[in-house]
């Protein structure tokens, strides 16, 4: 097929835009891996995903010790992004680090996004005049750290969230090829397999598409597809999609007695803002030009204002644009959240647990789509009353408020990122020695709390908190939240480095401070090693196994599970070695026996193996073995070479009883197999629905 005139001229603008897009962002792939946000734990899920590969492990299914007293947080988390750069990785025959293909991979999937835009206005039959203004407005939105789709939520010093980057190029491009099959009859599962890959980078965009999808079919456009034949497509894509993703859906069902509720301190991110917030930032442009004049929102406002006008005019408004103006009212009044909507929210399938803040970004694409038809119709305009230059010329106007802006944030990121590196390269040694070091310690280490009332903070390394440093590396600690949805993430912050108790608890066996610092360190402390400006303190820990007694016996409830917890860590039993037993809840609870006097009995030696964790322990009298990991019934025990059942004990760590005498004591943690055969069988399932489909529409002709 020949290519016209305005196609070279559409294929130049959007390379230029890419080109321009991958020049302002160019300081990002100079991190190094030195990250201060979310991409932290990402890069560990990458990593573990790499280590269960390489042996002969479960790569949806691990243990990952860093955060939380360890969790198996890829079990439950979206893997499909951070699955892109282990393939990569593997592709390139692992001649490339997975530390540079990470940098690459989230680097690009920002880059990128203004080609996605161009493709989601194109699929939906606009102008391409139209997908170059979506794919030029795009890279210009400015929120107050909304966590949308804005610069600030991925970039290096943003917030790291580069599944929802990934997610955001499948979110486009499944309401794009719903649109076709929806209007057009085009095959349906293509879109199915797009909206079920974007559930599996991030579930709150595969939500945003579902609805939109549906919202796209109730549509009441003069459509040439009957209702019934739009429902049959609308469960086809929704068929299709499950299919995909069941594999990663199930477990948040079969664990979530086990998963931590939102945070009191973060319930703003499940239920979102207030109508008067949300319209005090709409109706003041914050919501897409934060710190600048409302260009983008007066431009969206434009295009919402000309789409109004042509309702009066032949052919009406048309399709796509009738799904722009819907999508961004509905995603705006749903950001409005549970101060607005309430219990009703349950009637869309939002429960507590879903982060409603982040359906902004459902609100953005649509805002970005009438945006770019105002846009458009100004250029248009202009250049067919006066000049192409004069439309040129206004568009650069109107954009030049909103690129200085967007430089002038990303000139910060650049600083800012630059001193870090320069900062971790002049440290870099001492901190390959003290990471060495830490590894062959063992235990858990601290470098403070991830809290205001913490030094931790403040200890950094150029701008990386010293945690951060920890968890890049692996090491396991107590200090940083990557994550809260382990239910001892809220016991971490509990954490008193005053107490000793807490050190052999916890098993903190390294406290790490500045070399002759002024952070205050406990007396009871020993100095140990220093490598560099980095000194650490031998602790009273001792080991991952304890010998404790059961005295209470309480049904597992998750809302209240980390009051009761804290409330025992903080009273008389948690020294004494007398723990909670918490009954899941399709078990009874079991009053405990009456614990005599005297020591339960001791840990003679305990170690970490390459399948698992080993112990030999003497039990002067029935009691418990407690590993200070957090539960999950998916540990393993076996006693003297038998397996054995396991339960929660407090602060959520995993206990097994054990008999007098003296025992051997085996622990790992078996992900669950058929996780991985599902994710098979979905992609299997997908290309069987896909023939399916190409066959009925093959006896239909």
């Amino acid at each position: 097929m020949q290519l016209r005139r305005a196609d070279w001229i559409a294929i130049a603008a959007l390379g230029l835009i890419v080109v321009l897009n991958a020049c302002v962002l160019r300081a990002d792939l100079h991190s190094g891996g030195a990250d201060v946000n979310d991409n932290v734990s990402h890069f560990r899920i990458i990593a573990g995903m790499v280590a269960a590969i390489e042996r002969g492990g479960n790569p949806l299914d691990f243990w990952s010790p860093e955060w939380s007293f360890g969790f198996p947080l890829v079990r439950l988390y979206q893997p499909l992004a951070h699955l892109l750069v282990v393939a990569a990785y593997y592709l390139l025959g692992k001649s490339v680090s997975l530390t540079l293909i990470f940098v690459w991979m989230r680097y690009l999937a920002v880059v990128l996004l203004p080609l996605s835009f161009f493709a989601f206005a194109r699929l939906l039959r606009l102008p391409a005049t139209v997908a170059i203004a979506c794919a030029f407005l795009a890279p210009m939105i400015s929120t107050p750290q909304l966590y949308g789709i804005e610069y600030e939520s991925f970039t290096w010093a943003g917030f790291g969230l580069y599944p929802q980057a990934v997610a955001t190029h499948f979110l486009l491009l499944a309401m794009g090829y719903a649109y076709r099959a929806l209007r057009e009859g085009a095959p349906a599962t293509p879109a199915g397999a797009l909206l079920g890959c974007t559930f599996l980078c991030q579930f709150v965009y595969g939500y945003m598409g579902a609805v939109s999808i549906v919202l796209l079919a109730l549509l009441p456009d003069a459509w040439q597809i009957p209702r019934a034949v739009r429902l049959r497509r609308i469960l086809w894509i929704g068929g299709t999609a499950l299919v995909l993703c069941a594999f990663q859906l199930l477990p948040l069902w079969t664990d979530r007695a086990l998963i931590n509720p939102p945070p009191a301190d973060q319930l703003w991110k499940s239920d979102s803002f207030g109508a008067g917030r949300v319209f005090e930032w709409l109706i003041g442009g914050d919501l897409l030009d934060h710190g600048r004049l409302p260009v983008l929102s007066l431009l969206a406002l434009g295009g919402l204002v000309l789409l109004w006008l042509k309702r009066f005019r032949p052919g009406g408004v048309g399709l796509a644009g009738q799904f722009a103006a819907a999508g961004a009212a509905f995603w705006v009044l749903l950001f409005c959240g549970r101060p607005l909507w309430g219990p009703a929210l349950y009637l869309l399938g939002i429960s507590r647990d879903l982060p409603l803040h982040r359906v902004l970004a459902g609100a953005q694409v649509f805002f970005v789509l009438l945006a770019a038809v105002g846009l458009a119709a100004m250029w248009e305009a202009l250049a067919r009353r006066v000049h192409i230059a004069a439309a040129v010329a206004a568009a650069l106007v109107l954009l030049c408020p909103m690129a200085a802006e967007r430089l002038q944030y990303l000139d910060m990121n650049a600083s800012r990122l630059q001193r870090t590196v320069g900062a971790m390269q002049n440290d870099r040694p001492a901190l390959e020695a003290l990471l060495t070091a830490l590894r062959q310690r063992g235990g858990r280490a601290f470098a403070g709390l991830y809290s205001a009332n913490s030094w931790g903070p403040s200890f950094r390394v150029g701008a990386v908190p010293m945690y951060n440093v920890l968890a890049t590396a692996g090491i396991p600690a107590v200090g940083y939240l990557s994550h809260t949805m382990a239910l001892t993430a809220p016991i971490v912050l509990e954490f008193d480095e005053r107490n000793p108790d807490h050190y052999r608890l916890f098993d903190v066996t390294s406290f790490i401070v500045p070399a002759g610092t002024k952070y205050p360190v406990p007396a009871f402390l020993k100095p140990g090693p220093i490598f560099g400006r980095f000194q650490i303190y031998d602790t009273p820990a001792n080991g991952y196994f304890d010998a404790v007694d059961v005295t209470q016996s309480l049904p597992l409830a998750r809302d209240s599970f980390a009051d009761v917890s804290g409330i025992w860590l903080r009273g008389p039993d948690s020294p004494l070695r007398r723990q909670i037993e918490f009954r899941l809840p399709a078990e009874d609870p079991v009053p405990p026996p009456a614990v005599p006097a005297g020591p339960p009995g001791v840990i003679r030696e305990a170690r970490e193996t390459t399948s698992g964790y080993h112990a030999a322990f003497d039990a002067a009298r029935p009691a418990w073995a407690l590993f200070k990991m957090t539960y999950h019934p998916n540990w393993r025990a076996t006693l003297d070479g038998r397996p054995t059942p396991t339960a929660m004990l407090s602060p959520g760590f995993l206990g097994i009883p054990v008999p007098a005498g003296q025992h051997a004591l085996e622990l790992r943690y078996q992900g669950s197999g058929w996780k991985l055969w599902m994710a098979l069988g979905g992609i299997l399932g997908m290309a069987l629905i896909g023939l399916v489909e190409r066959r009925l529409a093959t006896a239909r002709r």
